[in-house]
């Protein structure tokens, strides 16, 4: 579970989409976040979820959250569920922060990019989940997976979340230069350079050189396709 209020220009998306599974799914609240290259959510939308419960998550909680994206990076999972099993090997987070926030039950959805989790969806319940509503969101994942996947596409445009100094460095890492020739290309210093390439990857979500030339040609050919 993750709750936060944030502005980003497509929001209005995300909220319609969970507006959208509660029609599905009769729910008590809702929450979507993104998630970053080190797995961990940010840039949160609430649906029906207080910024008390949410800063007492964050405060006291979330390193407990059996349903964290940092626990199924490694795994092809997209939809986690409350088992009974992980209810009693987590009895401190279900008794102590569900249940006193009048939760009963969670679904969690994910959404990848090939095999990375990008974002997720918290579904909250004060009563369970049936059998029925649980295949409810596998069946709606891939849709949800569309809709969202395509409006962080928007939101992470290379040229709206980059300097120009990254996006030159970003330029010469896909001509293939090494760091020491950027630095001296650039005549900047080679721990700048570094610098900026940690900054690049948390911006693009991505975790090496590799990653980045990849996610650097796919934005170059969506931004083809819209032209």
């Amino acid at each position: 579970m993750s709750a936060l209020s944030t502005t980003g220009h497509n929001d209005g998306i995300t909220l319609h989409c969970l507006q959208s599974i509660a029609q599905l799914i009769p729910l008590s609240s809702a929450v979507f976040y993104r998630v970053n290259a080190y797995l961990k959510p940010e840039a949160y939308v609430l649906h029906n979820i207080s910024n008390s419960t949410h800063q007492q998550y964050l405060e006291h909680f979330q390193p407990l959250d059996p349903l964290s994206p940092s626990r199924f990076g490694q795994q092809v999972v997209t939809v986690a569920t409350m088992t009974p099993g992980i209810c009693a090997r987590h009895r401190h987070y279900y008794h102590e922060f569900m249940l006193p926030n009048h939760v009963c039950d969670m679904i969690e959805i994910f959404i990848r990019r090939g095999h990375r989790i990008i974002a997720g969806i918290s579904l909250m319940r004060d009563i369970p989940f049936s059998s029925e509503e649980r295949l409810r969101a596998q069946a709606v994942q891939p849709l949800l997976g569309l809709a969202i996947h395509d409006s962080l596409q928007e939101d992470n445009d290379l040229e709206s979340i980059l300097t120009a100094k990254e996006r030159e460095i970003v330029g010469m890492v896909c001509e293939g230069a090494s760091n020491k020739l950027i630095a001296r290309q650039l005549n900047i210093s080679l721990s700048t350079v570094k610098t900026h390439l940690r900054n690049i990857f948390a911006k693009t979500e991505v975790i090496n050189r590799t990653e980045l030339v990849s996610r650097t040609r796919m934005s170059s050919v969506q931004h083809a396709q819209h032209m």
